[in-house]
């Protein structure tokens, strides 16, 4: 099992919260940082910075999962993610414009990496949980991964049963 660097985790966590980079080189941080723990992953390709052929819309990561590592079986093989590594939780309308692109892509799953966290109650399935619960509805899960998720992370394992898990979630309770 492949264990996790904790200084590179921490170097693109420091880099991502750096006030005095840009916007774009501190999203680009938590992009490289999810990429890392992907890619740790047995059978996990990634590419960054999917742009359509309009220019009308970039995919941050997109994922292709061989599935050969025991826990990410239940992960499909092809998933999108979306970073935010913004100060305050992601809103409703990043997350519905997220959920767009699922679908106009054909992709079942997605993950929002968001720095922290989403918008609204995950009980009460209010804003932004609003927003994935309908899209659960309509066949596009959306899971959700926050800053505190990664730094607790240790190794590919514990990463692939965080992904199960939410998946789990979702599918189960509808919490994301």
């Amino acid at each position: 099992m492949a264990v996790y660097s904790k200084e590179e985790i921490s170097r693109l966590i420091a880099v991502g919260k750096d006030k005095s980079l840009t916007t774009k080189e501190r999203g680009d941080a938590l992009e490289s940082l999810f990429r890392y723990l992907l890619e740790e992953i047995p059978g996990v390709l990634t590419r960054s910075n999917g742009i359509d052929p309009f220019r009308g819309s970039e995919i941050d990561i997109s994922v292709a999962n061989a599935q050969t590592a025991m826990w990410m079986k239940v992960v499909p093989s092809l998933f999108l993610v979306e970073c935010k590594n913004w100060d305050d939780p992601v809103d409703a309308k990043a997350v519905g414009a997220f959920i767009l692109k699922l679908r106009e892509k054909g992709v079942s799953m997605g993950i929002m990496v968001a720095a922290n966290g989403i918008t609204g109650d995950r009980n009460e399935l209010t804003a932004a949980y609003m927003k994935i619960n309908m899209a659960q509805q309509e066949g596009q899960r959306v899971i959700v991964v926050t800053l505190d998720d990664i730094v607790a992370l240790e190794n590919v394992e514990q990463f692939s049963k965080l992904l199960c898990a939410r998946i789990l979630e979702c599918v189960a309770a509808g919490r994301f």
